[in-house]
């Protein structure tokens, strides 16, 4: 009883002692954690601090300045726009925003928007650099857009940008030929599918089939991969006419682009396609602002028209 007497004697005075210790503390030393570093300087990390802490200080002294771009606030007054494609989809390429969607999902004949998944088959699988004769079934193809002849050979880079300034059907038939349609048809289409195209299907190269179908969504997933792993395919697209000479030929002749937005400022690349079925399809990236917007319109009776009813909805119904 004694001891244990002793022992509670003995811690009353330890904590005693600890407390007349804090009281006693400097104030200079206590709160020197807490002073205020001189004016214009950073404040200097105690060597003691967690990592986490530390980080969290750096950052908020760093990017004390920054400032996050505000979305564009959607004005619901203006009512969505009267379009007369069966399918829109409009986002930015920057940031991601989707400025306006409709049907998105809809299966749709591709016509012509099925050369640039050609294009990108033809860049990876078959090479810029091949020599690709013009045979006469490349030549027998419907259309006499690039004025192909048979005989002809031309570097797979010029063919391409004959297929796509002109869309010559000839150019898409003889890729084919030179792969094999059927070996041609299954890359197409293995392509579409590592992309996550889940509703194209392709049957031929150059659109020429109404069978070709895909959707707004779809067509979204093709521009993104061709500007981020083939852009040269949207960079050929834009220019308005290129001079192409056949290897096996001396004579040279221009082609010129059919594409209608190809004189527009704003423009930066993409395809057009049309047939009686698909009406007028339309996949273009358009600088807007300070954005690049990826814009597909399906089944247009008019898309130049719709284009410029699209944009500037955008201006009138979003506030920047």
């Amino acid at each position: 009883m004694k001891t244990q007497i002793q022992a509670l004697i003995l811690a009353v005075l330890i904590i005693v002692s600890v407390a007349v210790t804090k009281v006693g503390e400097s104030p200079s030393v206590a709160n020197s954690s807490e002073s205020a570093p001189a004016e214009g300087s950073k404040a200097e990390v105690s060597s003691n601090f967690s990592y986490e802490q530390a980080s969290l200080l750096n950052v908020r002294d760093d990017v004390k300045d920054f400032k996050v771009k505000r979305a564009p606030a959607r004005n619901w007054n203006v009512l969505d726009p009267a379009v007369s494609a069966e399918a829109v989809l409009i986002q930015s390429l920057d940031d991601g925003f989707p400025f306006f969607n409709y049907n998105t999902y809809q299966s749709w004949p591709t016509a012509s928007l099925t050369k640039l998944l050609t294009a990108v088959v033809v860049l990876e699988n078959i090479g810029e650099n091949k020599k690709i004769a013009i045979d006469e079934g490349a030549v027998a193809t419907e259309g006499e857009a690039g004025g192909l002849r048979s005989g002809e050979v031309f570097s797979a880079r010029d063919l391409l940008k004959i297929m796509l300034l002109t869309s010559s059907n000839d150019a898409a038939a003889a890729f084919e030929n030179y792969a094999g349609k059927d070996e041609f048809t299954r890359l197409v289409n293995q392509k579409a599918l590592e992309l996550g195209m889940a509703q194209t299907v392709i049957f031929d190269g150059s659109g020429l089939t109404d069978e070709n179908t895909t959707s707004a969504s779809d067509m979204l997933r093709l521009g993104k991969y061709i500007i981020e792993n083939q852009p040269e395919i949207f960079n050929w697209s834009r220019v308005q006419s290129q001079l192409i000479q056949p290897l096996n030929d001396t004579t040279s002749r221009t082609i010129f682009n059919i594409n209608s937005l190809v004189d527009k400022p704003y423009f930066l690349g993409g395809k057009t396609g049309t047939s009686e079925k698909a009406r007028q399809n339309l996949l273009a990236v358009i600088s807007f602002r300070d954005m690049r917007l990826i814009t597909v319109i399906l089944g247009s009776y008019d898309r130049d028209k719709d284009l410029d009813l699209l944009l500037r909805w955008i201006e009138e119904a979003y506030d920047f």
